[in-house]
């Protein structure tokens, strides 16, 4: 808009002025309004300029927890940033994954910044759970299957769960355990589910390397045949049962309980995990949760009955253990 003389104003008509008054008021606030929005546009550019290379750089690194595994430095160094390092081009995420799959027992690791540039690493440490052999010897691997370490002979006395599988696995430490097979990795999940809905702990071994005759194992001393992967949660249910009522006569028995027959529980004593002995196989009764206490001593009775009536059972020993070994 032309700005007019005060002379030009003066000639104009009252109406026409007042237009022009209104106008130019207009045109002036614009201004005001533009002016303002490149001020702000021309302080973030600044702020921006300097944000990334005087202010927010890496003035200190530490390691308030370096967890039981690895020492501060090792972390420090996989995590890929130093002294004088932007922190707000520094991409975080990709720093936690790399710390996470270089040093494998790193769970979780928490960073931490401050304005004054100073960065605080706290790692929080993965948990063994299971071991499997695979073609370079043994893997440890978390319960998410996450692989930990490998390792060229299998550890004794580990209190893992050993995984034995038909097909090899593939292990990677840091990396999420390969099956070779999809329906072995459903079985396993399955049966990884099952254990936490039966509330069973102490499961040393799992055995998948024939779907149709799975066998788990129960502190190194019960050998638990599921048979088909039917009814899971609730085999093992009854097995838990089982077991609370064998340790009350022999908290050190060794055997296998055989889980295969619907609605039957068959307990056969054993010297080793290994070894068969001549001691009978009995049918246990398993008692509802509700009335194992207010009935403890019938269950002897009931079973020696069993046992008298039902001679037939010698049958039905299990011909899978030769089989297992």
């Amino acid at each position: 808009m032309k700005k007019l003389t005060a002379r030009q104003v003066a000639e104009m008509s009252p109406e026409t002025r007042e237009r022009y008054e209104r106008k130019l008021k207009k045109v002036k606030r614009n201004r005001r309004i533009l002016t303002g929005i490149i001020a702000v546009i021309a302080a973030a550019a600044v702020f921006a300029v300097l944000s990334v290379t005087v202010l927010f750089n890496i003035t200190e690194i530490k390691v308030a927890a370096a967890g039981k595994h690895y020492k501060a430095e090792q972390i420090i160094d996989m995590a890929g940033v130093e002294v004088g390092d932007n922190m707000v081009l520094a991409d975080w995420n990709r720093v936690r994954e790399r710390v996470q799959q270089k040093l494998p027992y790193v769970r979780t690791l928490e960073i931490k910044k401050t304005l004054g540039g100073k960065v605080t690493f706290t790692v929080k440490d993965d948990t063994a759970a299971m071991l499997f052999r695979t073609a370079n010897g043994y893997a440890i691997a978390d319960s998410d299957g996450k692989v930990l370490e490998i390792l060229g002979k299998k550890p004794q006395n580990s209190g893992l769960t050993l995984l034995t599988v038909k097909n090899s696995l593939n292990a990677k430490p840091g990396e999420i355990v390969g099956f070779a097979d999809d329906s072995e990795k459903a079985l396993y999940d399955d049966i990884r589910s099952a254990i936490d809905e039966a509330g069973i702990k102490g499961i040393t071994g799992i055995d998948i390397s024939d779907p149709k005759n799975i066998y788990l194992e129960y502190q190194n001393r019960y050998r638990l045949y599921m048979g088909d992967s039917a009814d899971l949660a609730y085999k093992l249910k009854e097995a838990k049962k089982v077991i609370a009522q064998e340790d009350e006569t022999d908290p050190k028995q060794i055997g296998e309980i055989n889980l295969s027959i619907a609605k039957k529980v068959y307990v056969e004593p054993l010297e080793t995990l290994e070894k068969t002995t001549a001691a009978p196989k009995k049918e246990v009764t398993t008692v509802p949760e509700t009335t194992a206490v207010t009935e403890p001593e019938t269950e002897p009775e009931d079973t020696q009955s069993e046992e008298e009536t039902e001679p037939e059972e010698e049958e039905t020993t299990i011909d899978d253990i030769s089989e297992d070994e």
